[in-house]
């Protein structure tokens, strides 16, 4: 048997060496390579076995093998099968057999919510029948971007449509971190990008377009800021009725006054901004809210002063000129320069950050609210009005969960794609196996990325080499390539 030709090898080696190059290094911690399902190979089916964990979280699946010490589990999130051990001081319960089997969608596609059943005597029901208030409670939490994107917000805002929800809450809780992972730094105000603009503008349409459209009649979207920093303090703009929690902020996004800088002349980098700027403008103005509110956050060397007349508040794009003024924003320059600790805590003045006090005093804020109850009552829903017994938390945390599930098994494709070749000498149909390996491998990729690449930032994307659509695809070229040339 012939093995494959100098040019066969040249493309696999080339193959290969473009995914290393994307990783980084090839990998040298991973067993050896056991099986890669591709997206119409695999069939993930949730088995009949439930695991309860002693910290209180229940898995449903399928028990792969037991020793005396351990659990291999085998479960699958958002359509990607994962196994797992599970050391037995882990487990507080096993039960086999007990659970109703599901199958997810063809391919494990993301699964759409479907119309909820109403139960007589429930409280939806009773919302219902007595004329209620509905109200539909959504919890963004998390990282724009990753946790909070359109895919899961999308499908919420479907059951709560189902659910013919007459008010929905967005309860945002959106912090910012140095870095993808648990335990990042918090970043200066002026650090985080305003280019967050851009994955804020996948979300922003579900309520400003998709909602008119496709609802008979829309609901009330209120958004009740716990902590909205970075893009995510975009998003509640979109809305005219905004409540803050007692210690909520909402800003950090002041560095566009130093965007690309360098980068072409002035003219050119000015007009980018306002661009930026002008764009997201438009988001407050169609929310009822001042657009300067916008320009202060954004910018370091804007000044914005206030005034109260008649209760109200009147914004001055200057500093005060007297004592009945307040000082919002200064112009950052010298002297008035925020230190460090300021920024990070977006306590300075070099931009805007809106607190509790400052979204209420400038009407922003409708009110101030620390619990459901307290913004319900705020709402003037506390008699009128039920909350709705909906999916919404279990479809967050389902996509949360999904990411996390996404990003081990890129992280394990990557490691173990380098080590599918054949074993010496490589006669042709081992080779041809290979390829076939390979190339599922690549499938299998792409099905996450088409299911999950939403929440995958470039950040993440670039720091664990994972290739693009358009690399993919030209590799999996390559071994077709590879495979017509090559001969028995």
């Amino acid at each position: 048997m012939k093995r494959a030709s100098t040019t066969s090898t040249g493309l696999l080696a080339s193959s290969l060496a473009m995914w290393v190059g994307i990783a980084g290094a090839a990998a040298t911690t991973s067993g050896p390579w056991t099986s890669v399902a591709s997206a119409q190979d695999a069939k993930p089916v949730e088995g009949t076995d439930t695991l309860v964990l002693k910290d209180g979280k229940t898995l449903v699946g399928t028990v792969v093998s037991e020793t005396a010490t351990t659990i291999r589990f085998r479960r699958v999130i958002a359509g990607i099968p994962l196994e797992e051990d599970y050391a037995r001081t882990q487990v507080a319960e096993l039960k086999k057999g007990t659970a109703t089997p599901t199958t997810p969608a063809p391919n494990g596609i993301y699964r759409e919510p479907t119309a909820p059943v109403i139960l007589p005597g429930s409280e939806d029901a009773a919302a219902t029948q007595d004329g209620k208030k509905r109200i539909y409670w959504i919890r963004l939490e998390g990282e724009l971007g990753t946790d909070i994107t359109q895919k899961p917000i999308r499908d919420a805002i479907k059951d709560a449509r189902n659910l013919k929800a007459d008010v929905i809450v967005m309860e945002l809780d959106a912090d910012w971190k140095r870095g993808d992972e648990e335990g990042g730094e918090p970043l200066p105000n002026d650090a985080a990008n305003f280019d967050e603009v851009f994955r804020a503008e996948d979300i922003t349409p579900i309520f400003t377009q998709e909602i008119r459209k496709e609802w008979e009649t829309p609901p009330k979207v209120v958004f009740w800021v716990k902590q909205a920093m970075a893009g995510a303090s975009l998003l509640p703009f979109v809305s005219p009725d905004i409540y803050f929690a007692s210690d909520a902020r909402l800003g950090g996004i002041g560095n566009l006054s130093i965007m690309m800088d360098g980068v072409g002349d002035d003219v050119v980098r000015e007009k980018q901004r306002s661009l930026r700027l002008g764009h997201v403008e438009g988001w407050a103005i169609s929310g009822g809210h001042d657009y300067r509110f916008i320009r202060a956050m954004a910018r370091i060397e804007y000044v914005l002063s206030v005034k109260y007349e008649n209760g109200q508040p009147v914004l001055i794009e200057d500093f005060p000129s007297n004592a009945g003024e307040e000082l919002l924003t200064d112009d950052g320059e010298k002297g008035n320069a925020d230190s460090l600790s300021a920024r990070v805590s977006g306590t300075g003045n070099d931009v805007l950050t809106f607190n509790a006090r400052t979204a209420k005093a400038l009407g922003l804020s409708r009110g101030t609210a620390d619990s459901k109850d307290e913004l319900i009552s705020a709402l003037g829903l506390d008699r009128t009005g039920v909350v709705l017994k909906g999916r919404s938390e279990r479809i967050m945390e389902d996509w949360s969960e999904g990411i996390d599930t996404a990003k081990r098994r890129l992280k394990r494709l990557l490691e173990e794609y380098p080590r599918i070749t054949p074993e010496p000498p490589g006669e042709y149909t081992d080779r041809t196996k290979a390829r076939g390996r390979r190339t599922r491998a690549l499938d299998e990729i792409q099905t996450i990325l088409k299911q999950r690449g939403e929440g995958l930032s470039p950040r993440w994307r670039g720091q664990n080499g994972i290739p693009s659509e358009d690399q993919i695809n030209t590799m999996k070229e390559g071994i077709k390539l590879e495979q017509l040339k090559d001969r028995k």
